[in-house]
């Protein structure tokens, strides 16, 4: 799943969501909360916080640095 700034349309990261759950369900935790990840964008100078589930990501906010 790639992720972009929601102001500058830039690619800030890309995210392997079903790596992850594996890799956490080998230690038997299941995950039933959405992750929540804060990426900083260089172009618009603002942290943004995603919500990322399985299929799709939903944006949050906007932290300023």
């Amino acid at each position: 799943m790639e992720i972009k700034c929601k102001k500058t349309k830039r690619f800030l990261c890309n995210i392997n969501y079903d790596e992850i759950l594996s890799n956490i369900e080998k230690y038997g935790v299941v995950l039933e909360k959405p992750l929540e990840i804060t990426i900083p964008c260089r172009t618009c100078h603002e942290s943004e916080v995603y919500h990322v589930y399985k299929d799709h990501y939903v944006f949050k906010g906007n932290k300023t640095k």
